[in-house]
This record gives C-alpha cells, sequence and structure tokens, in this order.
C-alpha cells in the first residue's frame, strides 16, 4: 500500500521561530508493536522511523545520523557539515501516535540544542493513504 507522509515541523528558540511542511511518498508496517515509517527526503537520504511500544522514536538518516529520543534519556551526535562537525543533543518532551493502516499521526516535541544553542521543535506527522493512479484509455 502506498502512503504519503506529510511533516510540518515548528522550531521555537530565543533568537527565532521557524515552521516548515514538507511531504514525501512513504511506507508505513507495523510488526509486533513497532512502527515504521520510511521515506527519501533531499537532504538526508532514506530514512527509517521507528516507533516503540514504548512510545521511543529513532530516526535513522542514511546521509546524516542516528536519532534516539526516549522519555528522560539525553542523545548526542555530532553532524557533519560541509563547514565542520556540529554537536547536537536531543531530549523527547512528548510523544503520541494513532498510526494504523489506514493512516493515522505521530506527534512529538523535543529540546533541542544545536552546538549549544537550545530549541524546542514540535512535529507532526499525518500518514495517509495516496489515491491509486487511474489511467484512462483514449
Amino acid at each position: 500500500m502506498d502512503y504519503t507522509l506529510h511533516i510540518s515541523t515548528v522550531i521555537q528558540s530565543d533568537d527565532y521561530d521557524d515552521s516548515m511542511q514538507v511531504s514525501y511518498p512513504c511506507s508505513y508496517s507495523c510488526q509486533n508493536g513497532i512502527h515504521r515509517l520510511k521515506y527519501t527526503d533531499d537532504e538526508a537520504g532514506f530514512t527509517v522511523i521507528r516507533i516503540s511500544p514504548e512510545g521511543d522514536i529513532e530516526i535513522r538518516r542514511q546521509k546524516s545520523f542516528t536519532i534516539i529520543m526516549r522519555r528522560g534519556y539525553i542523545h548526542s551526535v555530532d553532524c557533519d557539515t560541509p563547514y565542520g562537525s556540529i554537536p547536537m543533543k536531543f531530549a523527547l518532551l512528548r510523544a503520541s501516535h494513532s498510526l494504523r493502516e489506514d493512516g493515522g499521526i505521530l506527534e512529538y516535541a523535543a529540546k533541542v540544542h544545536i552546538d549549544g544553542q537550545p530549541q524546542i521543535n514540535t512535529v507532526t506527522m499525518r500518514l495517509s493513504r495516496s489515491e491509486p493512479s487511474s489511467e484512462r484509455e483514449g
């Protein structure tokens, strides 16, 4: 089954507020209570989001890094950029989802430190079934 993943991100910091919205073709599966979303984005490449039955969120980005977010845990990672390595930290503040085969939503907020600068990222991912394309004979 084909899906579309609509991602809305709101970033809030002391210095600025920003938001962005993107959509990608996506696949969805759930096995043993573990939900998986798979898509390809231009910057990060092939990306897999895994949500555990406990609500932990793991985001594996092929061209970038892996983010692990669970309550009470701070995940530190270095992000390689053309300008050098930038240290990043992620701490899950809240998460919920209603993902299932007919669609649903994953929402989470995380405290993120990028090169020591704190911000709050609030992400909403809406999963919807893609309409099958129909071809007309002429």
